[in-house]
This record gives C-alpha cells, structure tokens and sequence, in this order.
C-alpha cells in the first residue's frame, strides 16, 4: 500500500473519533436568573386620636405606627385621608407626609374648621412610589370636632374652661357684637383683686345675650339654671355691672371697661 493511501486512511479515522466524541458532550445548563423579592407594606396601624374621641379648638394630629415592609423598599410615605362619609366616597382633607421613627403623624391646616359636633373619619395609607406599591387602607377611626361656635366660647377655650359646663341657653349665637376690651388678660380691679379678664360668668351673659336674650332677661336665665353672677343691669344707662368691670352698650358693641371705684 503506498504510503499516501495509508496516510489517507489514519486522518479519515482519527476523523470519525474526534467526531463521535464531540457528540457525546453534553449541553452546558444555563444559571436561572434569581426571582426578585416583591415589596410588600403592611397597613399602618392607627394610635391617635382614639376611636370615637371628640377634639375641640382646631384638627386633631392623626399619629399611625410605621407599616411593616418586605423586599427592598424605597423611601415611604403616608397618605392621611379625613372624609365625612365612613366609605370614603368623598374625601375632605388629604395630605402625604415622609415616615417618621417608628409613627407618622399628620396635622391638617385647612379653614374652615368642621362645624361643631361633626363626625368625620380618617384612614391612612403607605405609599413606595419608587416601585409603585402602596399598602391597604389602615382601620378606619373616627372623632367628633367640638369647635367653639361662638364669641364667648372661643375666650372660654382659650383660658381652658368650659362655657356651659350644665345647661345650655337656647338660642343661636351670632346677634351681640363684643367691642373693646375683651382680651385674656390677668388684671387688677379698683380695690387690688387679681383677676383673669374676662371672667366666666362676663362670658356667660355675653353668650346669652349673643343667642338673643336681653340683657335684664341673661342675668335671669344663668340665676334660674344654677350659673351664679352679680351681674345687674342697668338700662338707663346701657350698662351690665360685674364684680370688678362692666359692660356697656356703646354704638352696638358691647365694650369691656374695669372699674375705677365701687
């Protein structure tokens, strides 16, 4: 056999094994590309006000604990929503807060205030904008507003008493005009009593009065519903005289004025 034949026949085996080995390898698996943990935020928890309280002067601050969150959350915000409709089918106040440490709180700035006695509802949500998650509304909870709704009860307010701790007179306030004078303020009468001015019964005649009452009729409603007053009227001369000030009726207004003697 010539030498080229032989030659010829050693490269066409060495062929044929090289490819029965090359199909023998298997194919290489591909590494499965890890699912993504998803964010999830749990329903913040509401803390105050307390279900049901009543708030007076002003919005309350509504206060949730921190939602819990899983995945890789981005920066979480709260969304408080206050509405007169338990369902939430109309919203009246709104207002998106950063997360606070450990609770969120909320307080709205919004005039008017509710209108006395009105019950409203508030809920809230926690918001992930950067990866479009929100969580479910937290418990719905309520308060009641008791907004002073007269002249005289806002200065009662103020100093922190109750206007009509018993019986209310009937009436609706709005038809007196308080003038001069009527500023919280600790003073000094004629003969050297401290006072905080005005005082609480001064208050209480205005406000019957401011309901419609005349004066002379005022002074007898708070004396036949247990409210003490030395309070008298004196129509001559369009002044109602107190312990240490009086009131005078001057040009419609009623002006408070100390007493310079008895």
């Amino acid at each position: 056999m010539k030498l080229a034949t032989v030659r010829a026949s050693v490269s066409a085996a060495l062929l044929a094994i090289a490819g029965c080995g090359s199909a023998s390898q298997p194919t290489p698996t591909p590494t499965p590309t890890p699912t993504p943990t998803p964010v999830v935020l749990s329903a913040p928890t509401p803390v105050s006000p307390n279900d049901g309280a009543i708030v007076s002067s002003g919005w309350p601050t509504l206060t949730v604990n921190n939602a819990t969150r899983t995945g890789p959350a981005g920066p979480i915000t709260y969304r408080f929503d206050i509405s007169s409709d338990s369902g939430f089918g109309t919203v009246s106040v709104t207002g998106s807060v950063a997360e606070g440490a450990g609770q969120t709180s909320f307080t709205p700035n919004v005039t008017p205030l509710p209108t006395d006695q009105t019950m409203l509802y508030w809920r809230v949500i926690a918001v992930d904008a950067q990866n479009s998650v929100q969580s479910a509304a937290s418990t719905t909870q309520s308060f009641k507003e008791s907004n002073p709704v007269s002249a005289a009860a806002r200065i009662a307010s103020q100093q922190g008493v109750a206007l009509w701790p018993g019986a209310v007179p009937p009436g609706t306030p709005g038809q007196a005009t308080m003038g001069n004078g009527w500023g919280v303020g600790n003073l000094v009468s004629y003969d050297g009593v401290a006072f905080l001015s005005p005082s609480l019964d001064e208050l209480q005649v205005f406000d019957c009065m401011d309901r419609g009452m005349q004066p002379q009729a005022a002074i007898d409603w708070m004396h036949g519903h247990g409210y003490p007053t030395p309070a008298a009227w004196f129509p001559q001369v369009a002044v109602i005289g107190f312990a240490h000030q009086y009131i005078a009726l001057i040009n419609g207004r009623w002006d408070m004025v100390l007493r310079a003697g008895a």
